[in-house]
């Protein structure tokens, strides 16, 4: 758990610049974790995106570090793109300009300093948001700095339009789910994954009153094409904001973010194994 929680807490917001400028001499690579201020449901806090890419963070550098590769945290960037949930409250809603804009001078900053290995960790469903990342990616890639990746699952990666191939790398999410017990509801926003994500990690900022009275959705693949639209289709399909089941059956679901950062250190791991382009 993180009592007296902070997301700078293990990442270089902590450190002095002499201690950063030696990371980098020493050929560390930089993790990047990328969310969202949005609503997640009456049960959890708008932050749940920003705190979900940086735990998810801590647990690919903590898995690194067994395997002796050395990795800092870049502090969590929040202003994503919120198509989805643009009609509720509390979601901020930054324009794709200026969420590339902001994107673009960290990992420039970031090259500035010396890392040529950088993995954007993301932590935000919305396909504008990814295709905002992958976008700032491939410019990226354009520059010559072919050693920033993006990091997605399987089922965001197939729909989008990974070019140059480089720079995503992809795992399966289905897997990660074998052995853990579900509801069987057909999930996707402040639900059963995400609030095991933040009763494990930051249970304080969990409201189980108001969990508790939450039922299940209902929704059907057809709901959920409605959804994507956003705005205000998104509302009235979840006036309440959430897409599935929100309470987890299964006290252990939050191994499934375990496994995940697994993966994403596999995908770094294999990554740091092949020499990046630059041009710098």
């Amino acid at each position: 758990m993180n009592n007296g929680y902070s997301i700078f807490a293990g990442t270089i917001a902590d450190l002095t610049y002499p201690e950063v400028e030696a990371a980098a001499e020493r050929g560390a690579c930089v993790l990047l974790p990328t969310g969202v201020i949005e609503q997640h449901g009456p049960h959890l806090p708008l932050g749940t995106d920003a705190y979900g890419a940086y735990q998810l963070c801590r647990l690919v550098k903590t898995e690194l570090e067994q395997r002796g590769v050395e990795a800092l945290i870049a502090p969590p960037v929040f202003w994503g793109i919120n198509q989805v949930s643009s009609a509720f409250p509390g979601t901020f809603r930054t324009r794709p300009e200026t969420a590339v804009a902001l994107h673009t001078d960290i990992l420039d900053s970031l090259a500035t300093d010396g890392f040529d290995r950088i993995f954007v960790i993301n932590h935000q469903g919305d396909i504008a948001h990814n295709q905002m990342l992958l976008e700032v990616v491939r410019r990226q890639h354009e520059q010559g700095r072919t050693g920033v990746v993006l990091l997605e699952p399987d089922f965001i990666s197939d729909r989008l339009e990974c070019s140059p191939p480089q720079a995503v790398a992809s795992y399966a999410m289905q897997p990660l789910f074998e052995g853990l017990e579900l509801t069987g509801e057909l999930g996707v926003h402040a639900e059963e994954i995400e609030s095991a994500l933040m009763m494990r990690w930051f249970p304080e900022l969990v409201d189980y009153d108001a969990m508790a009275q939450l039922k299940p959705t209902g929704l059907t693949v057809d709901d959920l094409a409605e959804w994507r639209k956003g705005g205000e289709h998104a509302r009235q399909v979840t006036p309440q904001g959430y897409f599935g089941a929100p309470s987890p059956r299964d006290p252990f679901l939050w191994r499934f973010h375990h496994r995940m950062s697994m993966a994403m250190a596999d995908l770094v791991s294999t990554s740091l194994s092949s020499p990046p382009r630059t041009d710098r």
